[in-house]
């Protein structure tokens, strides 16, 4: 944004030969024979915009009482633009003559387009977005001028000085035109949680900052997939997590390719603890493009159709194949959590490695398995395919069994399992049930013999009990 020089808008005002226009003597703001009229016209979009915008009302209303010539400038009587900011509002615009310098420092005169707007509140807003957002060289560079900056008016006013404007006096006449017409008894009583202010010193009570949200990110590798949920259209997309700072965007689904089931990419998960409450809500950044420059959006997790992943504790040696391509990462690839490459699976040189959690994870309707290996102290996912890596169970060979047989003498030295031992990842243990003794009967109803070792387990049950255990042969007569 270009605004018009400040001593330009009072020559734009002599030459539209506007009646009641003068410059009191000693100053740089405007006056006319009924500023209190201008002031009672804007009060309610002043108000409610500096307000909305956590700003000085009594500044706002000083500045477009000085850019304006207190709404005597025929910039501000044919286009409601009360700034001098140049442009175009949603397409609409008027050209007036304004003066330039040239690279040489010459003055000359030249024919510009200055934003037209619809209303003045239209007018005070522009101008406040450019206070909150700044300039695309420096979004804070206004910064100083906001409430939870700014201790009083006079320190938002002077915080133009140099900034805003290039006029050493610019805060100053600010200033004098707020104590000159009470603005800031006027109009900040409702900027703070006080209606009390001194006219006189320029100071008001400091305003409560605005608490925000705070957020924390996880980055996330590849391209790790979702789909939009079925309401989705109840959420919105957001240019930065909701309520994590000042002047956050919302763009509507329609100007996006969305629809229920329609694939996004994810690259980051942020978690968000809420300033009021403490709860903690999960959001993903998307893009609807493969492509990692695509535009990005913000959204809340329900909005979003995630992978499910099943997990499970347990143990088993992971055989790694690291002759092929691929990585090793924080989280299970594409879980709502999703993952960060920890490294390459060439890497990985050992001859196998200990698994103590195993993730089944569904996406699209197809199971994928992964498993948590320990790497020296740290633990990692892998995927459990052939090409990259498979745990090492002992080989069995299963057979239909039947009849009964009795516990041995030895029955108690031995362990009941839900699986034969060593040849599944969620391996469980179990005590012998209560009345167990040499000799107590059992139901068998299969048989596995592992092939490596030529040992014979056998499945089997107690009277009365539908549970099945895994018991070494050796356990029974």
């Amino acid at each position: 944004m270009v605004r018009i020089k400040r001593w330009l808008l009072a020559a734009l005002v002599m030459s539209a030969g506007v009646s009641g226009f003068m410059l009191t003597k000693g100053t740089s703001h405007a006056a006319t024979t009924d500023p209190q009229t201008f002031i009672s016209t804007l009060k309610s979009p002043v108000t409610t915009v500096a307000n909305q915008y956590k700003l000085y009302p009594s500044v706002m209303m000083a500045q477009a009482a000085l850019e304006s010539a207190w709404g005597t400038s025929t910039l501000t009587t044919t286009a409601n633009n009360y700034f001098g900011i140049k442009g175009s509002y949603n397409g609409a615009s008027v050209t007036m003559k304004t003066a330039e310098y040239d690279s040489n420092g010459q003055l000359y005169y030249t024919n510009a387009n200055f934003r037209k707007y619809p209303s003045a509140k239209a007018s005070m807003t522009d101008n406040a977005k450019l206070l909150r957002n700044g300039t695309s060289y420096n979004t804070s560079i206004y910064s100083g001028t906001w409430r939870e900056n700014a201790a009083t008016y006079a320190d938002a006013a002077n915080a133009l000085t140099g900034t805003y404007a290039t006029a050493p006096t610019y805060g100053s006449s600010l200033i004098s035109i707020i104590k000159q017409y009470g603005l800031n008894t006027l109009l900040d009583a409702s900027a703070s949680d006080s209606s009390s202010s001194n006219s006189n010193s320029g100071s008001t009570p400091k305003p409560k900052p605005v608490v925000y949200s705070k957020a924390t990110y996880y980055g996330a590798s590849g391209t790790q997939t979702a789909r939009l949920s079925g309401q989705y259209a109840t959420y919105r997309l957001y240019n930065h997590v909701k309520g994590t700072r000042a002047n956050i965007t919302k763009t509507a689904w329609s100007k996006v390719a969305a629809g229920k089931n329609v694939l996004v990419y994810l690259d980051m998960r942020g978690v968000k603890k809420d300033a009021s409450t403490g709860k903690q809500t999960t959001w993903y950044r998307i893009r609807f493009a493969k492509n990692t420059s695509a535009k990005k959006y913000w959204v809340y997790t329900k909005a979003l159709t995630l992978p499910t992943v099943k997990y499970t504790s347990g143990t088993a040696a992971v055989k790694v194949n690291n002759t092929v391509s691929g990585s090793y990462y924080d989280h299970v690839f594409n879980s709502p959590y999703l993952a960060k490459s920890m490294g390459a699976l060439n890497k990985l040189t050992a001859k196998s490695y200990v698994a103590d959690k195993q993730a089944i994870k569904t996406q699209d309707g197809y199971k994928s398995t992964w498993y948590r290996i320990k790497v020296g102290k740290q633990a990692y996912w892998i995927a459990a395919t052939e090409t990259a890596a498979a745990p090492q169970y002992d080989a069995v060979t299963y057979s239909a069994a039947s009849g009964t047989k009795k516990l041995s003498a030895k029955y108690s030295k031995y362990t009941l399992y839900n699986h034969v031992k060593k040849t599944h990842f969620n391996q469980k243990t179990y005590k012998w049930p209560a009345g167990s003794k040499k000799g107590t009967k059992v139901t068998v109803n299969f048989k596995g013999v592992k092939t490596a070792y030529k040992t014979t387990w056998y499945r089997i049950q107690f009277n009365g009990s539908q549970t099945n255990y895994w018991v070494d042969a050796r356990a029974l007569a």
